[in-house]
């Protein structure tokens, strides 16, 4: 699944690549996939697309938003799959679920892996994003340090489950999941079982400080290694704490990497750091 770092990245890679293409046509693919949610008929939206022209592309957490004039929005959601630009006769996937062509013989292919959402929306139901969009992105004007600790308070389950449910729950914050939740714990050395009245206020500084590092580190580099962008290029971010640390020494203490389940999913850590 892809996260604010890599929607980021793939929103900028398509502002500056699709901006002034114009559709041909909207269509599916071969695939399909019964965890890929659409508006409607992929053929009502081709008929809506064709001829318009891309004004642009933005994220907001973990979304992407392809502007097509002023009257519509793809909105690309909870994406866990891979979109791809494709040059004037360049090869296509020997598989995908949707394409989009345009008028210059260029087009752009989605290929679902796990789960996810596109979107066509009129004017009617958007401004700057849809109004469905909860949850604050990290680095954005809103996420102050008081805002943090606004919604860490307000956090319906703070009592009964630990911070890392805090960190991947999108109504609060929009972007994060479990993977980068994982290195953002480690570097606030909180371990993802600890609950959120027992977190000191240094230590709600040292969490929320940590969410900007690892943010920032993964766009910088464009997003995590096991991720694509636009041009199939990986990602350069490597994860602290994933299944391919579990059993190696912790960078920081040396003690042994470990795993444990937690809310549903795995969760790795450092026994000796996180507590």
């Amino acid at each position: 699944m892809i996260e604010m770092p890599e929607a980021y990245t793939l929103a900028r890679q398509m502002n500056e690549t699709l901006s002034g293409k114009v559709f041909q046509s909207y269509t599916q693919g071969e695939l399909r996939h019964k965890f890929l949610w659409l508006s409607g008929p992929v053929e009502e939206s081709s008929a809506t697309l064709a001829g318009k022209t891309i004004s642009g592309a933005s994220s907001y957490g973990r979304s992407i938003y392809l502007r097509v004039g002023a009257e519509h929005l793809l909105w690309f959601g909870d994406i866990g799959g891979r979109l791809l630009y494709h040059p004037a006769a360049g090869p296509l996937p020997k598989k995908y679920h949707l394409r989009w062509d345009f008028s210059d013989g260029t087009c752009l292919s989605f290929t679902l892996q796990m789960w996810g959402f596109v979107l066509l929306l009129d004017k009617a139901t958007f401004s700057d994003r849809p109004a469905k969009e909860v949850g604050i992105p990290p680095l954005s004007a809103e996420f102050t340090f008081p805002r943090f600790n606004e919604l860490l308070e307000a956090y319906p389950e703070k009592t009964s489950k630990g911070v890392k449910g805090f960190l991947v729950t999108a109504q609060h914050m929009n972007g994060i999941g479990n993977s980068y939740a994982q290195d953002i714990l480690f570097r606030a050395r909180l371990s993802p079982r600890r609950k959120i009245p027992e977190i000191t206020p240094a230590e709600r500084e040292q969490l929320y400080q940590a969410v900007q590092e690892t943010v920032s580190l993964a766009i910088q580099v464009g997003g995590r290694e096991e991720e694509c962008d636009l041009f199939g290029h990986a990602g350069g971010y490597r994860r602290l704490m994933s299944s391919q640390t579990v059993g190696e020494p912790c960078s920081v203490c040396g003690t042994t990497i470990e795993k444990m389940a937690y809310l549903g999913g795995a969760c790795y850590y450092c026994p000796q750091c996180q507590k």
